[in-house]
């Protein structure tokens, strides 16, 4: 993407994370993008463009935000579940933007294929972590049992806020962790 159509992405980002995808017009995510119409549907022909755009601006900013932390033992594998903490508390805590693209979008394959590209973006982050500390471990998985941990605890911070369903998902990655003896 080129310096506009990042911006725009960034924009419509933001803007769907705070209002939802139904409610938002085109002339709406316009404003939000603060770009002329045109020059929004140049970069965007559609609102399924516009949609997957934020989208991939997201994961992005998502896969960024969860890197690094500690290199060894169960800390690193436990690191991206704190720093989801940290995104539902200061960034959003309304559920995850790819599900509620999908869910506003059920009948469209390209938003599901970018939902599922995320998905296995994030199941891979953990299954990299679990093989670094645990190289003899069913690495592939357990990353999925660390997936479903991680996409529990989104959804239930909408309900039980973030430090509840933060401290939860901490504690079923420790039992986790502790039944396959990783330290």
């Amino acid at each position: 993407m080129n310096d506009i159509e990042q911006k725009i992405a960034r924009c419509l980002d933001a803007h769907f994370s705070s209002v939802g995808f139904a409610e938002s017009s085109v002339d709406a995510l316009r404003e939000a993008a603060d770009v002329s119409l045109r020059t929004l549907y140049k970069y965007f022909p559609s609102r399924e463009a516009m949609v997957v755009a934020a989208l991939e601006n997201r994961n992005i900013a998502y896969l960024e935000f969860l890197s690094g932390g500690p290199a060894r033992g169960a800390e690193h594998v436990i690191y991206p579940i704190k720093r989801l903490g940290t995104w539902l508390s200061s960034v959003s805590c309304r559920g995850c933007l790819f599900l509620n693209a999908l869910a506003a979008y059920p009948d469209s394959p390209i938003i599901k294929t970018t939902v599922e590209a995320h998905k296995e973006q994030v199941r891979k982050l953990f299954e990299s972590r679990l093989a670094n500390v645990a190289p003899n471990s069913n690495a592939h998985d357990l990353s999925k049992l660390m997936l479903s941990i991680h996409e529990g605890q989104t959804q239930l911070a909408m309900s039980q806020g973030p430090t509840t369903a933060t401290q939860a998902a901490l504690r079923l990655t420790s039992i986790l962790l502790q039944q396959e003896k990783i330290t």
